[in-house]
């Protein structure tokens, strides 16, 4: 498994770090498995890593269309991904998937409340826009693991400062949402973010900052502050993708880089 770093995080449940940072995840059950997105690796194939894992039938189930979590989509061929993706416009779309991505007819949808049977456990969706408009997180339901990919950051923040995602306004109802949709069953779950290794490269937390319902509640109290002018942070050093400053603000455990100009719905 050279390049990769494998991790069984729970009973048949591993993470999957690649060379990038990128963590993705595979859960197998009694009859399927399903592997959370893919990671970004150039030149080699994840399925050989895969297969070392399970012998199951295989699906996939990407959170977001970003190339570092659906660069291996064709090498699936039972693929989920939320088809409000394609609320961003097509340039952009196209740019962030690194033209990897399949044709929409093969991709089924999947929305707030879907359940993806594995046999034994399965996999039930969330929506939270924001990120991206189409951003889902994932809760395997017999062991509580919950896969967020980009939606909340992965422990050192989450960057709204990309192109094609939400306002800061419909960010906010996504993880009121999520929040209420958590709660619902019971709040008790284990966050697993995209980039598993920055629960260390916290700029709020230097040392160690995993993902919780906390921090959920934390960064839910952020946005709504950015909103309302009440914390709008300080000029911050990362990675811009057009000419407008980025802004970095936290509180208690959260941290977001975002844009002053996508606050508020359009």
């Amino acid at each position: 498994m050279e390049g990769f770093q494998v991790t069984e995080i729970g009973e048949k449940i591993y993470c999957i770090l690649d060379a990038g940072n990128s963590s993705f995840y595979v859960v197998e059950g009694e009859e399927k498995a399903a592997v959370i997105d893919t990671g970004i690796t150039a030149g080699t194939k994840i399925l050989p890593v895969i297969r070392e894992l399970t012998d199951k039938p295989l699906l996939l189930v990407i959170t977001h269309a970003h190339p570092d979590h659906m660069y291996h989509m064709d090498e699936f061929d039972e693929v989920y991904m939320c088809h409000d993706e394609k609320k961003m416009d097509p340039e952009t779309l196209v740019m962030l998937t690194a033209g990897k991505l399949k044709p929409w007819e093969e991709i089924h949808d999947i929305r707030t409340d879907s359940v993806i049977p594995l046999g034994g456990t399965e996999l039930a969706v969330c929506q939270t826009p924001g990120h991206t408009p189409g951003s889902v997180v994932v809760l395997e339901t017999k062991q509580n693991y919950l896969f967020t990919g980009d939606a909340i950051g992965s422990g050192c923040g989450v960057w709204m400062q990309v192109p094609g995602g939400t306002s800061l306004e419909e960010y906010y109802d996504g993880l009121v949402g999520l929040m209420v949709w958590l709660v619902k069953r019971g709040g008790r779950m284990k966050f697993f973010g995209g980039h598993h290794t920055q629960v260390f490269e916290s700029t709020a937390h230097p040392v160690y900052n995993p993902l919780s319902l906390g921090v959920l509640a934390d960064l839910i109290d952020l946005v709504d502050q950015v909103i309302h002018g009440e914390n709008l942070g300080r000029p911050s050093n990362a990675k811009p993708f057009s000419k407008e400053q980025v802004r970095y603000a936290s509180y208690g455990r959260a941290e977001m880089q975002y844009c002053a100009s996508r606050i508020h719905r359009k």
